[in-house]
């Protein structure tokens, strides 16, 4: 992955905020031409993509950020990941609900997890969902046209049953984007429609071929963080930035290890309110658009509890929507089946568990730890165009999935958006000075 512009600019001293997917990208291509030094929180590089050994004898690497990629809607991940030479091995990509303990359980793999629970087919809003799927797959991509309708307003202009809205899209939806199933009905409709058409959860002849990283995420991240070593990049892991200061020209960063005077442009490769945060003195439009992006803590949980799954086998899944009706539901439930996700034998059981609507014995867990995630609702979109007109004001750019749906795609796309609107910058200025 690199960037090939007719005009060498000149160099330019580049710090970038967050050692996650969209940092390490942005560094990766920067890294040619440019003198980039990244500053992360935390010990270790990679955010999302992190890799837990687990299992019986600890010798499982399981990941419990990202997991899956294809090669349809990850063009800018896949090409990094064939630069690197990543080892990336076939996934199974299935679906499966679990309410109220068992009392309504179904999977979408086949016909047998359809119908693994018998009463369903005597129930009549059982039959309606499978309908209203068939129906919304053919029907939402030309209804969902409008940009200021939600999801919540086309399901209801639809009439599509309760049974298709409560058990079926809005649980998958929120176990896509990790999002609160009433969350889910105010996202807006063309932009889940948009997702589901691009990843063929609108078709009827199947989805994509999925792919999960061989030996977990963490692979990735240690061959791209030694080539980023072995081009000059500065890795500063386990170093907070305080703040950010704009002075003219210059940037400048304060951090746990001091202050660092000696840069020409910043990306914050961060949260929305983490940039917000760090930033001083942030100009009008900047507080607007990082403050319309707000984020949902996930609780994740590595396990080995089957309880955490459908009582009936058959509806077992890559990923089970669980939910209990007769309590509150401040997040969405779900649990990977990691087994059948990155090829783990199942002699020796893994789950990864968001939010468990039931808890996970604690003697059966491996790992737990809390993450967050974008809540993409029509402020957020409206953000997202914003910030396409605010990049680079100040020498100042901001990078991460949450610039667009969330995924790891979308965190190097942003990188990628940058490192070239950069370059065009730069080359400009060049033109200009020997024109």
């Amino acid at each position: 992955m690199s960037l090939d512009l007719p005009i060498k600019p000149r160099p330019r001293r580049v710090a970038i905020i967050g050692g996650g997917i969209s940092g390490l990208a942005a560094a990766h291509l920067l890294a040619p031409r440019h003198a980039v030094t990244l500053f992360e929180a935390a010990p270790r590089l990679g955010g999302h993509a992190r890799t837990v050994m687990a299992g019986q004898n600890g010798d499982q690497p399981v990941d419990t950020g990202f997991i899956v990629f294809n090669y349809a809607n990850y063009p800018h991940l896949t090409k990094l990941f064939r630069d690197l030479d990543v080892p990336v091995a076939k996934s199974d990509m299935s679906f499966g609900a679990s309410i109220d303990g068992g009392r309504i359980e179904y999977g979408l793999k086949d016909l047998t997890a359809l119908t693994a629970q018998k009463r369903n087919l005597l129930r009549p809003g059982f039959a309606r969902m499978v309908r209203d799927i068939l129906r919304f797959n053919a029907e939402a991509e030309t209804l969902a046209a409008d940009d200021s309708a939600t999801i919540g307003e086309l399901m209801d202009a639809m009439r599509l049953g309760a049974w298709f809205q409560d058990y079926y899209l809005t649980p998958l939806s929120g176990a896509i984007w990790s999002t609160p199933p009433e969350q889910i009905r105010g996202f807006p409709a063309r932009a889940l429609v948009q997702f589901f058409r691009n990843h063929a959860l609108l078709s009827t002849s199947g989805q994509h071929q999925w792919w999960t990283v061989d030996g977990g995420s963490v692979e990735y991240v240690r061959r791209l963080e030694r080539s980023l070593r072995g081009r000059g990049v500065a890795l500063r892991t386990g170093t907070p930035v305080h703040s950010v200061q704009r002075d003219g020209a210059q940037v400048v960063i304060q951090s746990a290890a001091g202050r660092h005077d000696d840069f020409d442009e910043v990306i914050f490769a961060c949260h929305a309110d983490q940039a917000l945060r760090l930033l001083d003195r942030p100009s009008p439009r900047e507080r607007a658009v990082l403050s319309a992006q707000r984020f949902q803590d996930n609780e994740m949980v590595l396990h080995r509890d089957t309880a955490q799954m459908p009582k009936r086998r058959a509806v077992w899944s890559s990923w089970v929507y669980t939910a209990d009706t007769r309590r509150p539901q401040t997040a969405i439930g779900v649990t990977y089946w990691m087994n059948r996700l990155q090829n783990i034998p199942e002699r020796d059981p893994l789950f990864v568990t968001l939010n468990p609507s039931t808890p996970v014995r604690e003697e059966l867990i491996y790992d737990q730890t809390t993450f967050r995630h974008p809540v993409f609702d029509a402020p957020a979109l409206a953000a997202q165009r914003a910030l396409r007109e605010m990049q680079g004001e100040n020498n100042t750019w901001f990078a991460g999935a949450w610039t667009r749906h969330g995924f790891h795609e979308d965190g190097i796309a942003s990188a990628v958006r940058i490192a070239r609107a950069l370059e065009r910058e730069q080359a400009g200025a060049l033109e200009r000075e020997h024109a």
